[in-house]
């Protein structure tokens, strides 16, 4: 799988939100600056089939209405399908209608799919890839982090639990929650994964959801397996 980081920072940060595209198909959250980075990188919005979304705060799913706008006047005629917590679809068309009404309400009935996840732990083959979603913890909201193929682990906003620690012992590359240096009930600290790597031999760690006085800090910090990157990064996985 080829990964191409899109964000890396939290929604006070001057790079974008945290998301990520998989083989030009999955899209893992779609906060502000997703939309702008893919069609920067020359991306084909129409590829994208699939959207999996972590959380319902702004700064992961502002940039929706800015996908529907693109992939209307692309034409598009595929199914996308969009898995997330419950109350998702409802939240992503209000937005929707907040900005435009009801002029996408025919497009959005044709060409998309809302699969709302409720367990703490869903499992889904979706277009060849197995998708492994878990419940985390990001405290005030219902929240979830994913494996993909056994290979590439995405812990979205969350604090040390359950599911990130599944993530980390079932996954090779894992994009991680690194908010801040002391990881608290929201977010996951630098602490928090040197212990994780130290419990998982081998694993890499990309950073991300990264507020840029904690970017600063962690330059002088030095972590095997702990990469901070900046957004338009990409990895084979």
């Amino acid at each position: 799988m080829i990964v191409k980081i899109l964000g890396t920072g939290a929604i006070y940060s001057k790079r974008n939100c945290a998301s990520l595209i998989i083989d030009k198909k999955i899209l893992f959250d779609i906060g502000p600056g997703t939309i702008k980075q893919l069609l920067k990188e020359n991306y084909n919005l129409k590829e994208i089939n699939t959207i999996l979304i972590s959380h319902l705060h702004s700064d992961h799913i502002l940039d929706f209405p800015t996908l529907i706008v693109n992939l209307e006047v692309l034409n598009i005629n595929h199914k996308v399908r969009v898995i997330g917590p419950v109350n998702m679809k409802e939240k992503l068309l209000k937005l929707l209608e907040l900005m435009y009404g009801n002029y996408f309400d025919n497009f959005i009935n044709k060409n998309f799919e809302f699969i709302e996840v409720k367990e703490n732990n869903y499992d889904i083959l979706c277009n060849n890839y197995k998708i492994n979603m878990l419940k985390v913890n990001h405290e005030g909201i219902e929240a979830y982090g994913f494996i993909i193929n056994d290979k590439l682990g995405l812990t979205g906003d969350s604090s040390i639990c359950d599911g990130v620690k599944k993530i980390f012992s079932n996954s090779k590359i894992i994009v991680a929650d690194c908010s801040l240096i002391k990881g608290d009930n929201y977010h996951i600290g630098f602490n928090n994964i040197e212990k994780l790597l130290k419990e998982n031999k081998g694993k890499i760690v990309i950073a991300t959801h990264l507020r840029d006085d904690t970017r600063e800090l962690l330059a002088a910090k030095k972590l095997k397996n702990f990469k901070i990157v900046e957004d338009g990064y990409y990895f084979d996985v």
